[in-house]
């Protein structure tokens, strides 16, 4: 005789299962339905059935590190896990259930995790790689990178390793010797030009200055050049005779006064108007060149 699921056989005729948190108490009779009855506390049944008692719950035992995640109803057993740094190495019944217990993997210095443990699996190690490190041993910490001092504005003291952590020193200058010295140069150069142009202002006003000086004092100092004596032998010409009259007069304009002795012109510019006279004896005339006197040399022969 073949039953529904639902349903089982007892006495050739099919009776109902009981549902899950109940327990059949009598078998069906003259009608299908069978008898069922609650879980008391602490047991349980967690499927449709025709148990004449209820599964008696579990308890998580924390000597074998395991700890109650959910507590045991009339419809599911108490559900253990391992405690925090255990994994479960053998399941007990349901699926979520673990009947034991063993510690994780911890990762030495130099090894991170690179897959933590949970209930179900050990940690996971690696060797650190280039340019990172751990320093602990544990089942948590994975591989880190070495601090970067320059970042920090530090000086590096120590490289780090896959152990230990790279050592940083004092801050580093705000302006390095390569930051300063080409402003300072730049510097030095534009002062030193400016140090030239003012020396060179300074001589060259100077100068003018000392020019200026010896030109007034020349101007002052003027001292009519001598005549010489065969230019006074001669009378002098009715234009002389002029000139020497209006030595008292104001010159309204400077004259140039040419001079020739012996076939020498000398020119005279005088600065100022310089009145000088001739004594009236002199005759001499201007517009003929001056002559002088035969020497011993040319006296005829006797």
């Amino acid at each position: 005789m073949t039953c529904p699921n639902d349903m089982y056989e007892h006495n050739s005729k099919c009776c109902n299962k009981c549902q899950k948190g109940t327990h059949m108490s009598s078998h069906c009779s003259n009608s299908p339905k069978t008898q069922c009855v609650q879980c008391p506390h602490g047991y349980y049944t967690e499927n449709m059935n025709y148990l004449d008692n209820c599964l008696e719950c579990i308890s998580c035992d924390s000597d074998h590190h395991l700890q109650t995640v959910k507590n045991c109803t009339a419809e599911s057993n108490t559900i253990c896990m391992c405690m925090e740094g255990f994994y479960c190495t053998q399941s007990v019944g349901h699926k979520d259930e673990c009947g034991k217990c063993e510690p994780v993997r911890r990762c030495p210095p130099g090894h991170g995790v690179s897959f933590p443990p949970n209930s179900k699996s050990d940690t996971l190690c690696k060797a650190c790689p280039a340019g990172t490190f751990n320093n602990n041993t544990d089942y948590i910490t994975p591989c880190r990178n070495h601090t970067s001092c320059l970042d920090l504005g530090r000086k590096l003291v120590l490289s780090g390793t896959a152990k230990t952590d790279a050592i940083c020193g004092d801050f580093i200058p705000s302006c390095p010797k390569s930051y300063w010295m080409l402003p300072a140069g730049l510097w030095a150069g534009l002062i030193l030009t400016l140090i030239l142009v003012i020396i060179g202002f300074t001589c060259r006003k100077c100068k003018r200055k000392r020019n200026a000086v010896i030109t007034m004092v020349n101007s002052q100092n003027f001292v009519p050049p001598a005549l010489p004596p065969d230019v006074i032998k001669y009378p002098r010409s009715p234009e002389l005779q002029k000139l020497t009259n209006s030595k008292d007069k104001d010159c309204a304009v400077e004259d140039d006064y040419a001079l020739e002795c012996d076939g020498v012109s000398l020119n005279m510019f005088p600065e100022k108007c310089v009145a000088f006279s001739i004594p009236v004896d002199i005759n001499m005339s201007i517009s003929e060149p001056y002559k002088s006197e035969p020497q011993e040399d040319d006296w005829p022969a006797l």
